[in-house]
């Protein structure tokens, strides 16, 4: 089997640093990208690594010249790359979500809203991909070391040092960031390379990992359901000829399995 080659977006630390390594040791090429390129990730050039500057936020530069594709939180990479696909009609898309997706946090709203964003996007791409062999999938990791936390600069406070501008919510801070340095920053659970090879030949929609993670998802769920048959009276307001009414094509085109 030739090598395969993998486009990696946002290569200067954490997992997509990690992956250039892993993916350059067992034989395949890897396109690493980041803005300013050349001076962040020079040092990762090889025969098989080819280093690429690439700004995800200017669709133009992203298609070295091409027409700007509309605005969105996760389209323009894609839009950029996807049409590429159809002329070997194979290849996978992999997204990196987060188990937090599944999690209100306070004061953090914003990243678990991003990520549960993406994850509706990955499904409703899946599908639109599938028949042209195309494969996408989301990886939900939960905890484990990375420079998400750590200040960008020295003038930059660390994670939880700054305080709320309106003192009411000083409790609920202070109790949020309790649990972040008390139980997570303590016991990082996850190692997101101890399961390689445990999915070899499956691809599906999406992939929790780590224990923390699953835990997240498994108490959301239930407190959905739970929710849903709690007032499941208020929520059926169909008329009396309707009742329990069910758009059966509907729930065949949004399942995230089919």
């Amino acid at each position: 089997m030739p090598p395969l080659i993998w486009l990696i977006t946002g290569a200067t630390f954490g997992l997509g640093e990690a992956l250039v390594s892993h993916i350059v040791a067992r034989g395949d090429r890897a396109v690493p990208t980041s803005r300013q390129a050349e001076q962040r990730l020079a040092a990762l050039r090889s025969d098989n690594v080819v280093v690429v500057d690439l700004d995800v936020s200017a669709s133009r530069e992203c298609r070295g010249g091409g027409e700007e594709g509309e605005g969105c939180l996760f389209g323009r990479s894609i839009s950029c790359h996807v049409p590429l696909f159809p002329l070997t009609r194979r290849g996978a898309v992999a997204f990196i979500g987060a188990g937090v997706a599944w999690a209100p946090i306070a004061f953090l709203a914003h990243y678990p809203a991003a990520k549960a964003a993406l994850d509706r996007f990955v499904e409703g791409l899946r599908k639109e991909l599938h028949g042209q062999g195309i494969h996408c999938t989301v990886f939900k990791p939960g905890g484990f070391a990375s420079q998400l936390t750590r200040p960008r600069s020295e003038s930059d406070e660390g994670f939880g040092q700054y305080q709320p501008a309106v003192q009411d919510y000083a409790g609920l801070f202070a109790e949020t960031m309790d649990v972040f340095s008390s139980e997570i920053a303590l016991s990082v659970p996850g190692d997101v390379v101890k399961r390689r090879g445990g999915m070899a030949g499956q691809l599906p929609v999406r992939v929790v990992l780590g224990s923390d993670a699953v835990a997240l998802v498994d108490q959301k769920c239930r407190e959905q359901l739970g929710l849903l048959g709690e007032f499941e009276h208020v929520s059926l307001t169909d008329r009396g000829d309707a009742d329990g009414f069910r758009y059966e094509g509907m729930l065949r085109l949004t399942s995230m399995l089919s």
